[in-house]
């Protein structure tokens, strides 16, 4: 993966670029410590990752992740680091893809790259839609992103990489997904059924009768219970039960 570091600090950049040096499929081709410098470097590179520091002098890093986004038509991927855990929220908001804290640790960052090869294989994994069909009515496959019904007439967009979960409703007996800048879940018809929601991608994974997770909102799991990386940091209650977890212990490398 072509890698460009962008940040103010050139003592960062340096030691991020020795971190790097770790994995193979990773290759820095540039480092930059403005965002005139790194516009020029994207523009020439096309990198597929870009590490993005949120202090940078003439614009704030948080709103360059839009630039990055267009400047690559999307395809590359950003991670936030910075010392500053407010800018977590407001970095997933505009679709960075992950976000680590400085001085960055090893093991989070071998986790996020984990996390990232993963993503890169699930999209690399879909065939294309030449034929969509409509699943029960409820929901439509559209490159990344779903529409939920919301009522008779109305529907959300929602990217793939924005679901934390679907969880089945037991009271209302249908099935519910956890949507990041939804304030409550959003209600699925009642023919909605899991086998129709693993069906939508290959991050979708079974964790339980009551649980589908999006793998790559996964963090750990410690005493059978799920956690999630933000802005799903505050769901505590996701249980793997023991029927589901070789499958998905199965989809990670286990050193």
């Amino acid at each position: 993966m072509k890698t460009i570091i962008i940040d103010d600090e050139i003592l960062s950049i340096e030691t991020l670029s020795r971190m790097l040096l770790e994995y193979d499929d990773i290759e820095v081709v540039g480092s930059a410590c403005n965002t005139t410098v790194a516009e020029g470097q994207i523009k020439v590179a096309s990198p597929d990752l870009v590490f993005l520091d949120v202090e940078l002098p003439g614009m704030s890093g948080v709103d360059f992740i839009r630039e990055v986004k267009r400047l690559t038509q999307g395809r590359c991927r950003v991670v936030m680091y910075t010392g500053h855990k407010d800018s977590m929220l407001s970095s997933f908001r505009n679709e960075a893809f992950d976000f680590l804290l400085k001085p960055v640790d090893r093991d989070e960052l071998s986790a996020m790259i984990q996390r990232l090869r993963l993503h890169i294989e699930s999209s690399n994994q879909k065939a294309p839609d030449n034929n969509p069909a409509d699943i029960n009515s409820t929901v439509r496959r559209d490159r990344e992103k779903l529409i939920f019904n919301t009522n008779f007439s109305d529907f959300r967009v929602v990217s793939i990489a924005d679901i934390g979960l679907f969880y089945y409703n037991s009271d209302q007996r249908i099935w519910e997904v956890v949507v990041s800048g939804c304030e409550e879940p959003i209600r699925l018809k009642r023919n909605v059924n899991c086998e129709t929601l693993l069906a939508l991608d290959p991050c979708f994974v079974q964790v339980s009768q009551r649980f589908v997770i999006n793998i790559n909102c996964l963090m750990e799991v410690c005493d059978n219970t799920c956690r999630l990386y933000p802005p799903f940091e505050q769901i505590q209650h996701v249980k793997v039960a023991r029927l589901y977890r070789k499958k998905l212990i199965s989809r990670f490398n286990t050193i």
